[in-house]
């Protein structure tokens, strides 16, 4: 062989190499939007009013659960977290995204010793709230439990970390971050496990449940997960980051809990081109209710701004940033109905 022809290999070679690779492990020009193959309306997510700021009166809001039971006299109930000293319980008899519609039923909540709690539910007359690897419980009202929860569980944070919960056929199911993504505080994949009890004995179902990099790598970070059954389908709702590209809440389904999910798109996603609103950085760390009363599902979000406008008191972040949390619909409504 010429030496004319070796160089040329050559050089074919390197150029398929470029076209081919990046240093991810995925395909030049490959982004996660590439692998939608389904028309969803739960990636068409609204925002009730131009402004969906549930309060911006009790500084660093974040990382909410929402629980409702129609037979209690207030039948919605919202935990935010706050600081590791503190969370907040909301309550009310009525579903409204206004702050000022429902009643601060604790301004100083406490579960345990952490910034933010991961997801919650409730068996029975049990709520369950987990962070951390434990699992927090208490028998009884939300309102009494104040200062009550106890440590009775584990769960395997090694494998699944920032968890979302669902509970059916009594069985617990965890969807948590698996896997080294370089760039934050996330997984490349969601894990599931199982659990009879919720407590412990938790049984891997699949480190890659959910997968953000189907092609490998570790391009984006995924976590943060809430679950519904929807006309007979799982949808699950998830952040997901890249480097340089802050979070947004994004959609996945399968039509088993034991099979893997399908990327369906972009549910909702910050403002990132407005600077007048307090969701133009990031939005994530979703929470999914169905409220019957407005006939639609309800998603609150954590929104993250750090432009300052319209800014707040935040005396526990960085300067000109605020986070609050959001209500988002699945559909359009008037606003007076929420």
């Amino acid at each position: 062989m010429t030496e004319s022809k070796v160089n040329g290999i050559i050089v074919w070679l390197v150029m398929c190499l470029v076209l081919i690779g990046c240093s991810d492990g995925s395909p030049r020009g490959w982004t996660i939007e590439n692998e939608i193959n389904t028309e969803s309306k739960w990636t068409h997510w609204y925002r009730p009013k131009d402004d969906p700021t549930f309060t911006a009166d009790y500084g660093n809001n974040h990382d909410s659960i929402l629980f409702y039971d129609s037979q209690l006299e207030y039948p919605y109930h919202l935990i935010i977290s706050h600081q590791p000293t503190h969370a907040f319980l909301w309550r009310s008899k009525k579903f409204s995204i206004h702050s000022s519609e429902w009643e601060l039923a604790s301004d100083h909540y406490v579960i345990g010793n952490h910034y933010e709690y991961d997801d919650g539910v409730r068996v029975g007359d049990t709520y369950y709230i987990f962070e951390q690897g434990l699992v927090y419980t208490f028998s009884g009202a939300l309102e009494d439990a104040n200062g009550q929860w106890q440590a009775t569980g584990t769960f395997p944070k090694a494998g699944s970390d920032d968890i979302g919960v669902f509970y059916e056929d009594e069985i617990f199911h965890i969807f948590g971050e698996y896997g080294d993504f370089p760039h934050g505080p996330d997984g490349t994949s969601l894990s599931h496990y199982t659990s009879p009890t919720g407590l412990g004995d938790w049984t891997l179902v699949d480190n890659k449940a959910v997968d953000a990099n189907p092609r490998g790598g570790h391009k984006y970070g995924v976590g943060d997960a809430t679950i519904e059954k929807i006309d007979g389908a799982y949808y699950l709702f998830s952040d997901i980051e890249s480097k340089g590209n802050p979070y947004k809440v994004v959609a996945w389904r399968s039509n088993s809990l034991y099979e893997p999910f399908t990327f369906l798109g972009t549910a909702i996603e910050a403002r990132s081109q407005e600077t007048d609103d307090r969701d133009n950085e990031r939005i994530q760390d979703c929470d999914i209710l169905w409220i019957g009363e407005i006939d639609q599902y309800v998603m609150s979000c954590n929104m993250r701004d750090i432009d300052g406008v319209p800014g707040g008191n935040f005396p526990t972040l960085n300067k000109n940033t605020s986070r609050v949390i959001g209500f988002f619909l699945s559909g359009h409504f008037p606003e007076e109905t929420v």
